[in-house]
């Protein structure tokens, strides 16, 4: 089964995540390993990786969708804004 993690940001007092610019911000299939964020853990993607998410993104993830359809899992995750400063957790 492959599985496409895409990663959307819920901005403070949003009734709805925002879009990104890719659909899916990771692939992988069965011989391959990714981690998926829990509820309530704290998200940082930079960036900064060509060919993938472009806008940063930081903040705890709130929910977890899959959707199963012929072989495929679509995993959107929401990352919410988050009180919590990252410098304390461990974003430099």
């Amino acid at each position: 089964m492959k599985y496409g993690i895409d990663f959307r940001y819920l901005p403070k007092g949003a009734s709805a995540p925002l879009d990104n610019s890719y659909p899916v911000d990771v692939e992988v299939d069965e011989s391959q390993f990714a981690l998926i964020p829990a509820l309530g853990d704290h998200v940082c993607i930079p960036g900064d990786n060509p060919g993938m998410r472009n806008v940063p993104l930081f903040g705890r993830v709130r929910s977890r969708l899959f959707h199963y359809r012929l072989g495929y899992c679509y995993v959107t995750i929401v990352v919410e804004d988050s009180e919590e400063e990252f410098s304390k957790i461990g974003k430099t």
